[in-house]
């Protein structure tokens, strides 16, 4: 039976002195029912920081997926001019290397350029397999559908996917469906690249979005049925697959809702609230889908 895990973002919260904001978080999360682990960007961590968050998760029993990018590290400042897909793929390198003494379950990477065409989209993708290999990451990363990136419209990802099939993704369709300004249930060619691309989903951000955001405030509320039963149907069709293709496996989430401007002012909930509450809520539609 697939093992579905759910990991908690630190998406919004200061990590603070010697980490120790983190470290009080990660004893919460552990009760709330994050069992599993946490995820989070590292390119704000020192190198002296990254020995200490590993001790701090093994503290709590907590793994680590690690976010990570080919180039602008969280978009900090202005994008580099003038990167190419070479420059991605030793950017993306020297990432890994600092991501390797976290020791991470999941290696989510943000990559790619969306000033790329297609084809340097593909060479670069082509690169970073050699070089997750190279590495010691193979199996580990899966390169995310985010907005900024190669990855951020579906036509774009089921060129570069046919092209590389080996490639592994991280699903996060919020960024599509604002990308498309439509959901992506509607219409025959979107149906259609829907279903060839889950067999490539080895990691899940589990975000819903609307047609002009990326992140729904209240998905509960009825207002938001259309965008609830699009979601939760195309999720629940990625943890069916896994179970008929890898039914030994294992599947990791990230209920991965962030701070404004992603979450408006004003909401009845805070964006940690809305993930911890997703997140009980699709873990029990997940397990219940697989008879768990």
């Amino acid at each position: 039976m697939v093992v579905v895990s759910r990991f908690r973002a630190t998406w919004g919260i200061e990590p603070g002195p010697q980490l120790s904001e983190w470290r009080k978080k990660f004893v919460e999360w552990k009760a709330h029912g994050y069992g599993n682990g946490i995820e989070l960007d590292i390119s704000g961590l020192s190198d002296e920081e990254l020995p200490l968050l590993r001790r701090n998760c093994d503290e709590a029993g907590l793994e680590i997926n690690v976010i990570l990018f080919s180039a602008w590290p969280g978009y900090v400042g202005r994008r580099p001019p003038g990167l190419t897909p070479d420059d991605h793929a030793e950017l993306f390198r020297t990432q890994l290397r600092r991501a390797s003494v976290l020791k991470p379950t999941v290696v989510n990477a943000q990559s790619g350029a969306d000033h790329f065409s297609l084809d340097e989209s593909v060479a670069f993708y082509k690169k970073a397999l050699h070089i997750e290999k190279e590495e010691g990451f193979a199996g580990r990363v899966c390169h995310e559908t985010h907005r900024n990136r190669s990855l951020f419209t579906p036509y774009a990802a089921d060129y570069i996917l046919q092209k590389v099939p080996e490639l592994t993704i991280t699903a996060d369709v919020s960024h599509w469906v604002v990308v498309c300004e439509r959901l992506l249930d509607l219409n025959k060619e979107d149906q259609e690249i829907l279903t060839r691309i889950i067999p490539h989903v080895g990691h899940l951000h589990t975000r819903m979005g609307t047609t002009q955001s990326s992140q729904c405030p209240e998905p509960l509320n009825p207002a938001f049925a259309a965008e609830k039963e699009f979601f939760d149907n195309f999720w629940l069709r990625v943890v069916k697959h896994k179970q008929q293709t890898d039914p030994n496996g294992r599947l990791t989430f990230v209920p991965e809702y962030g701070p404004f401007p992603y979450h408006p002012i004003g909401t009845a909930w805070s964006h940690g609230d809305l993930a911890d509450s997703e997140g009980k809520r699709l873990e029990a539609l997940f397990k219940s889908s697989l008879g768990q």
